[in-house]
């Protein structure tokens, strides 16, 4: 707008001046008057000495055609035909380009959106109940989970997060109210999956709540589906027999016989090098695993660094293997060749309830069986010592055990009589 002084000489001016007066008014103050233009409604038409004087400014016109978002205006630049828009969210400052003046109001609208501008913030650490699920979710992970857990735990929790509708991603977690999480869980129909998804929610709401994203979380309030845990089984003498048997005409499955053998898990067996290997001392170490992602990773826990006996049987088969560079694996199989090695070996043994663990589970409980002391079954397994996994999970219960206790019993009754 005109500054007051310049208002003030157009007031002392001739009640009509003529169009020669208001020209030299312009030429003489033409450096406080630029790029203003005035609408001199008292001098031209207005006799009315009570009638004010109105000036207007085109910028003012100009900005209410211009486009707007937030309080965000869309410029056009001086110097060449693009649009040009300015604004901060948080530490950060924007300088939005584009060829017209749309596709610069959609960039800014996509950044400052609500969904935008708690996405900006949350990447600089300025946590808001205004973020969305996504970006909190985002954050979650790189505060609590990546570098923390292994590729394994991580690529489930990516899968979980698949089963999230696009719409449930894009609200304010402070606006997710109860009814929306039991719906969401409950479209999960698995009911093993169902009860992985409970888990993961409850992580991610209970650290927005601890973060005071949330007033509370609501997945303290819905049920957690109930799943009944399918146990492995330990094979009997003649069922090892006939996995033993059913190898033999197999290519490459030396690898679950060496599972058989030694109690491994299948990443433990898979991710065996040659330099975990000692031939002189009838040794394994297991000091890392062969993962989903058919790369190298850590082992399950802490307990799983370890060094074990080998036993005969497995070095019998280990020696094969033995020319080995010390960084090569000794089984070269990836995750997918593996699951169709066992799926085969399912359909020619007739066994066809054959698990993976039930391997792990048969050598814990031949173990326990010829009464080898638990703390020493535990460290050969990667256990913590002390821990009831090893009994109440991976321990069955088999007749062919009970019959010397059998005998034993019998024998005693005989005695008494």
């Amino acid at each position: 707008m005109v500054n007051s002084e310049l208002l003030e000489q157009l007031k002392t001016m001739s009640d009509n001046p003529s169009s020669d007066q208001v020209k030299e008014f312009f030429d003489l103050n033409a450096n406080g008057v630029t790029n203003d233009v005035f609408t001199l409604g008292y001098f031209y038409g207005s006799k009315d000495k009570e009638s004010e004087l109105k000036l207007s400014n085109p910028q003012d016109k100009k900005e209410k055609t211009m486009l707007k978002y937030k309080n965000v205006i869309i410029r056009k630049n001086k110097n060449c035909s693009t649009y040009y828009a300015r604004f901060r969210i948080g530490k950060k400052q924007f300088y939005i380009t584009a060829y017209t003046a749309q596709e610069c109001y959609n960039k800014v609208k996509k950044l400052k959106c609500d969904e935008g501008t708690a996405r900006i913030l949350a990447e600089q650490n300025i946590l808001t109940n205004d973020m969305p699920f996504d970006s909190w979710y985002n954050k979650w992970l790189t505060l609590y989970k990546i570098g923390k857990v292994k590729d394994e735990t991580l690529r489930t929790y990516r899968t979980l997060y698949k089963y999230i509708p696009d719409s449930f991603k894009e609200r304010k977690i402070s606006d997710i109210k109860l009814m929306d999480v039991i719906e969401l869980v409950n479209s999960i129909s698995a009911n093993r999956q169902q009860q992985k998804f409970h888990e993961f929610l409850n992580m991610i709401f209970q650290k927005a709540e601890d973060h005071e994203l949330i007033a509370r979380n609501p997945m303290k309030k819905v049920d957690k589906p109930k799943h009944r845990k399918v146990h492995s089984i330990a094979f009997t003498i003649e069922q090892q027999n006939k996995v033993v048997e059913t190898c033999g005409k197999i290519a490459n499955s030396d690898v679950i016989l060496v599972a058989l053998y030694q109690g491994f898990r299948r990443g433990e067996v898979l991710g065996i090098t040659r330099d975990c290997v000692d031939f002189e001392h009838r040794t394994i170490t297991i000091n890392k695993s062969w993962s989903q992602s058919n790369k190298f990773d850590t082992t399950k826990n802490d307990q799983s660094v370890r060094t074990l006996p080998m036993f005969d049987k497995t070095y019998e088969i280990m020696l094969k293997y033995k020319d080995k560079q010390p960084y090569e694996r000794m089984f070269d199989l990836s995750i997918k060749q593996y699951e169709l090695m066992l799926k085969r070996i399912r359909t020619e043994s007739g066994m066809i309830n054959l698990k993976m663990k039930d391997m792990r589970s048969t050598f814990i409980t031949n173990c326990m069986n010829i009464n080898i002391p638990i703390h020493i079954i535990q460290a050969w397994v990667g256990h913590t010592i002390g821990s009831v996994v090893t009994t109440a999970v991976y321990t069955t219960h088999n007749y062919e055990a009970d019959i010397p206790y059998i005998r034993q019993i019998n024998n005693l009754n005989t005695q008494r009589i």
